[in-house]
């Protein structure tokens, strides 16, 4: 950028100094404005003709550049002053948004560095999703018939996956996605498989659940929170 900045200089003073020569002057003669009149004291002068050698050539008379090239040359130099003048402006703005560019890097990064939960792991941020919920999923089994009970607290797997930012995937059903999140976590598997089994046959079958099953779901559930990240 330096070099560009000097060449635009060197330009304007070329510019600024044709704009103020003209035609070169040269010796200024005082040649005879009249012709010489013979008196009657210089005999000399009227007895021998002059030698044309010894005569100086008239003088040039000196002028300056004409009103046009002096017009040209005061528009070459404003517009090369305005060329600059943007240029100048165009590359300090280019910096300046570099700068801010790399300011914002900058600042992100130590953002990153210095807050941990944004680099949480998956299964962890499932982990605390499920454990926050636990005492209202656990209400959930609580309330209602056994069937809705279960059916809606199996379903709390997926909201908490879902609250964890861990997305349910195209192919995978909802039971599927329930078992992933629980995998992630290393929750008991005895528990998990229990407690899915009760859910399906709430889900599937077509007898009412019993006050029994109810029991066995929250205990499969208590054991479920008691073991998250425990065997990780």
């Amino acid at each position: 950028m330096g070099s560009v900045v000097v060449i635009a200089l060197l330009v304007v003073l070329l510019v600024t100094w044709a704009s103020t020569i003209g035609p070169s002057g040269v010796l200024r003669g005082t040649g005879p404005d009249q012709a010489q009149v013979p008196t009657a004291t210089d005999s000399s002068s009227t007895s021998a003709p002059e030698n044309p050698e010894t005569v100086p050539p008239p003088a040039e008379s000196t002028g300056s550049s004409p009103a046009w090239v002096r017009l040209l040359a005061l528009l070459l130099n404003v517009a090369a002053v305005v060329a600059l003048v943007a240029f100048l402006l165009y590359s300090g703005r280019a910096g300046i948004r570099r700068w801010q560019l790399r300011r914002f890097r900058r600042r992100r990064v130590a953002e990153t560095d210095s807050v941990d939960f944004e680099v949480i792991e998956p299964p962890a941020r499932v982990a605390r999703e499920m454990l926050a919920d636990a005492q209202d999923q656990r209400r959930t089994l609580l309330e209602g018939s056994p069937r809705n009970a279960v059916v809606a607290c199996w379903h709390r797997f997926e909201t908490q996956g879902g609250a964890a930012g861990i997305e349910r995937r195209p192919w995978e059903t909802s039971s599927e996605y329930t078992l992933r999140m629980l995998d992630l976590v290393d929750a008991y598997e005895p528990a998990v498989s229990r407690l899915g089994a009760l859910y399906r046959e709430a889900r599937f079958s077509e007898h009412e659940l019993t006050e029994a099953d109810r029991q066995d779901a929250i205990e499969a559930l208590d054991t479920i929170h008691r073991t998250i990240g425990v065997h990780g």
